[in-house]
């Protein structure tokens, strides 16, 4: 599966105060004020920008930046397992402006909070986790028993992609404390200045794409006489809300599908099937093990009879995956005779962004 990785560092402010005590840090000589604010920066300083991340065809996330794609990130209080205590009413409990905060990955690889900065809380009594997701949507609920997004799949193919970082304990360095929080992030700094134990963010798939292509029964060619001229999945589902945070920690990142209905490859098709296979559409789907096609073949322009074919898969242990792209080839044989199987299999093109230290 692939996925997106986002790098980048943490930012201390530093504050002149006569009373505070402040700390040398081995890593450049940085003075560590324990009594700063600490802010929450993003930014991924070492990746490689392409003009653009998404397919403009297919709407998938391709290639190797991260740079265009909005995403969305939240700040909520956990316990040192990662549970969700936070309370929705508090606001103690979350990162201020960082409860569904939407920001764009600019050209330059770089994730920036600003108008206004986000900083951590200086109380330290808090532990805090992170949650990502895109694209980015404002009516994304935000309850205090979970946080959720839906997505309408029908008006063409989303790819929802989630990330978490959860609190980890920094017991290598002997203090027994557990982030994220200011103190924590200080300490981490303080023991290496790119500790592993930083937050940082994995950018997962979560639906799977099948690309319907159409070819001819091998040897035959059948022109002009026979086109595609309808495609739908049917039985499907036209709604997927993605589980953003959770009070119970196995339930974030989950995807499930809602409003079962039927997907259009659009009106007036007219694909010629080519021995190479002819494009007619690519599905982002919530990931199953069978899905239903209903097939319109036309022969010398005259639409006939519909075709309804089962698509399954015999690779990836006959279930399809998130994060893996199918090319399902419509074999057309006759006007009633059709046949799917899978030819292809590949993973979505990595979007590298390194990690996310905060």
């Amino acid at each position: 599966m692939k996925k997106i990785y986002f790098i980048g560092a943490a930012a201390l402010v530093a504050m002149t105060m006569s009373c505070s005590k402040t700390e040398n840090n081995p890593y450049g000589g940085v003075i560590l004020d324990p009594n700063a604010p600490v802010e929450v920066t993003f930014n991924t300083p070492t990746i490689s920008v392409e003009t653009k991340a998404i397919d403009p065809e297919t709407f998938l996330v391709e290639g190797s930046s991260a740079a265009g794609l909005e995403v969305g990130v939240y700040g909520l209080e956990t316990d040192q397992a990662g549970n969700l205590i936070w309370d929705s009413a508090d606001e103690t409990t979350s990162i201020t402006d960082l409860v569904n905060r939407n920001v764009t990955v600019s050209e330059d690889g770089k994730i920036n909070f600003d108008d206004p900065d986000v900083f951590y809380p200086v109380s330290s009594d808090k532990t805090f986790s992170f949650y990502g997701y895109y694209p980015y949507n404002p009516a994304a609920t935000a309850e205090t028993d979970a946080c959720t997004v839906t997505y309408d799949l029908t008006m063409g193919n989303v790819d929802i992609l989630y990330a978490s970082a959860y609190a980890t304990a920094l017991t290598s360095a002997g203090t027994g404390q557990y982030g994220f929080n200011a103190a924590y992030i200080r300490r981490l700094l303080r023991v290496q200045g790119d500790h592993p134990y930083l937050p940082s963010f994995r950018f997962q798939h979560k639906l799977t794409a099948l690309e319907f292509v159409a070819s001819p029964k091998a040897g035959e060619d059948v022109g002009a006489a026979m086109q595609v001229v309808g495609f739908e999945l049917v039985n499907v589902y036209t709604q997927a809300r993605l589980t953003i945070a959770s009070t119970v920690k196995d339930d974030c990142g989950k995807i499930e599908g809602l409003e079962p209905g039927s997907l259009s490859a659009g009106e007036d098709l007219a694909i010629t099937p080519v021995e190479e296979g002819a494009p007619i559409h690519t599905f982002t789907l919530v990931p199953g093990d069978r899905y239903e096609a209903v097939i319109t073949i036309s022969r010398d322009g005259i639409p006939q009879e519909p075709v309804t074919v089962d698509v399954t898969t015999a690779a990836t242990d006959g279930t399809f995956k998130p994060g893996t792209k199918y090319t399902m080839n419509i074999v057309i044989r006759s006007p009633l005779e059709v046949e799917i199987f899978t030819t292809e299999v590949e993973d979505w093109v990595e979007v590298d962004g390194g990690s996310i230290e905060i």
